[in-house]
């Protein structure tokens, strides 16, 4: 797998400015300086923790304790790896990636895969509107959407025939490997031949935009009316979802995402002007889809259907939502319509006018099973399967409000339904570990360690000349030995990306935000630290020669003793030299 040259990393993040990067995701506000803050994206919070600091372009969360640089952050906000946020990072800045290849020259298969995505995507656009395109256009036609909406979302058509994409992409020089590893084509024993046939097809993009896969709606009778990408290395469905890339403003101006099931049921919502929007493509919504709609939004609002399958998978789809540290409201359309047929039915507006007008989803799972709720025994069952949901937040708080919400829906006692609540959480940690979403547990940064790095960070050639001290001594492996060295021996335009350890990561970040409290007793302090890790290391260095000795003694070597012995006495002086630090 080819790997982006180093000299790369450090261009893109000289062309870049991670204010600038911040404030696309959050709200940053002034703190001095060149310090920025803002509620952090990655937990819930209600005072700002969140610091980004321009003059080191990197930044760190005193709640949660994430921090890192520009990449680091563009990472954790879009849920992508390495090499995707410094390809965006890049395209941004308008710099030429250079790959160096790992070992042999190898083909940089991600790459190849985006190629022949991007390949099949043209080549089923343009498809759609030629001659062998008319049965498809008509179906096109029938579902009554603009031609701007069309060519947003990229629709196309792969006819009929086994080889046509296969043959067309031959011609480009795509090998036949990269379009079955893409899913867009198969081997069987006469060759390779196309997976999409007869179909119009939908293209599926990531947060970056590249498109990744492909959902194809059949023309014919297939009994398969919807044929989707399987997984590949550039597709995993658990992480994507339909219309993220052509939603995302929408979702942090309006910070709210309205969560569909079907790609033309997102396609006519933005026809309609309606562009806060994201779909599951018919699949269970998963954890990862949970927190990547949090990432760019805080409210959900889920639209299902009416039937009893319908609302078992809301109650799923809000459990998870509500776990991610969403606020969710959900509604049911009438007449067991989807968003594409009510739109077109009945018009945006009262799409609109329903959606606002959406329950928080303890009412709208109440009225759902009023049919249930005439009962004690029903109106307990309900209760018992809203208490699920309830326990997967992490925030007290709200579990305390939706209690009462549910006591008052169902008509309960509020102290007996507490009760109820607390002995199903007991017996459900009893029984299993609960696996939930929550804000993440911080790495402990000691204050000490991070003022110590904060005064190296701050004066040049510091780090090199503790480091140099230090490295005559067998000092342990620490997060805070471990940025020494980082500082001391890495560019520090390179150095959050270059730690291993991800408490030395945190401590890195911290220190850099943190105050600068020391003022003139900067050096008296590192003075004091540097000598407090050459007294532990002599003292642990002490340790094993006594160790040493006592086996000496054992095995009655008087000459080995004697040099053990001998050595302690000067072990002994140095520490007396380093004095109690």
């Amino acid at each position: 797998m080819a790997n982006p040259q180093r000299d790369n990393v450090a261009e893109v993040k000289a062309a870049v400015d991670i204010v600038d990067v911040a404030a696309r995701y959050v709200d940053l506000k002034p703190a001095g300086g060149a310090r920025f803050k803002a509620l952090c994206p990655f937990h819930r919070e209600k005072t700002p923790s969140f610091h980004v600091m321009r003059d080191r372009q990197i930044f760190h969360c005193f709640g949660c304790g994430k921090g890192g640089d520009v990449l680091t952050f563009v990472q954790e906000m879009e849920g992508i790896e390495f090499r995707e946020a410094l390809d965006q990072l890049a395209e941004r800045a308008g710099v030429k990636l250079e790959y160096r290849s790992s070992g042999a020259a190898q083909q940089d298969n991600r790459q190849a895969l985006f190629k022949a995505t991007t390949f099949a995507a043209t080549l089923y656009y343009r498809t759609l509107s030629g001659s062998s395109g008319a049965a498809a256009r008509t179906y096109v036609d029938g579902r009554a959407l603009r031609p701007e909406t069309i060519k947003k979302f990229g629709m196309g058509y792969a006819p009929e025939g086994w080889q046509f994409l296969v043959d067309a992409a031959r011609k480009e020089g795509i090998a036949e490997t990269m379009l079955e590893a893409a899913g867009l084509a198969k081997r069987g024993q006469g060759g390779m031949y196309d997976r999409f046939r007869n179909r119009v097809m939908i293209p599926i993009r990531d947060v970056s935009g590249k498109v990744v896969a492909f959902g194809g709606r059949a023309l014919d009778d297939d009994p398969a009316k919807y044929l989707n990408s399987a997984e590949s290395p550039i597709y995993k469905k658990s992480r994507v979802l339909y219309g993220l890339y052509e939603a995302r403003e929408a979702l942090r101006e309006t910070q709210e995402a309205i969560l569909v099931e079907g790609y033309f049921d997102l396609m006519r919502c933005f026809d309609a002007g309606i562009e806060n929007v994201v779909a599951t493509c018919g699949t269970a919504l998963t954890d990862e889809q949970a927190k990547t709609i949090r990432r760019y939004a805080a409210n959900v609002l889920v639209v299902y259907d009416g039937d009893a399958a319908g609302i078992r998978a809301a109650l799923r789809s809000v459990s998870i939502l509500c776990a991610a540290g969403l606020t969710v409201r959900a509604m049911v359309l009438p007449d067991g319509l989807d968003p594409d047929d009510f739109i077109r039915r009945d018009g945006a507006d009262a799409f609109r006018r329903r959606a606002s007008e959406a329950l928080g989803f303890v009412p709208f799972y109440v009225r759902m099973n009023e049919d249930r709720s005439g009962t004690i025994e029903g109106r307990t069952a309900i209760a018992g399967e809203l208490f699920d949901v309830i326990r997967g937040l992490d925030d007290p708080l709200r579990q305390d409000e939706y209690l009462k919400l549910v006591a008052s829906e169902l008509g309960l006692d509020e102290y007996r339904c507490r009760e109820a609540f607390r002995r199903a959480t007991d017996e459900a940690q009893k029984s299993a570990t609960m696996e939930r979403f929550s804000a993440p547990t911080p790495v402990s940064v000691n204050t000490h360690d991070a003022d110590f790095v904060g005064i190296l960070m701050e004066n040049a050639g510091w780090a090199e000349a503790v480091w140099k001290a230090l490295s005559e001594y067998s000092v342990p492996t620490s997060p805070v030995i471990e940025v020494v060295r980082a500082l001391a021996e890495t560019p520090q335009g390179d150095l959050a990306r270059g730690l291993e350890g991800e408490a030395a990561r945190q401590l890195y970040s911290a220190a850099a935000a943190a105050s600068r409290t020391w003022g003139d007793r900067a050096e008296a302090l590192v003075r004091e630290r540097v000598a407090r890790f050459k007294r532990e290391a002599l003292l642990a260095e002490r340790e094993q020669l006594d160790n040493a000795i006592r086996s000496a003694k054992r095995e009655s070597n008087d000459a080995r003793e004697t040099e053990l012995v001998l050595r302690k006495i000067v072990l002994n002086k140095q520490i007396e030299q380093l004095g109690a630090a």
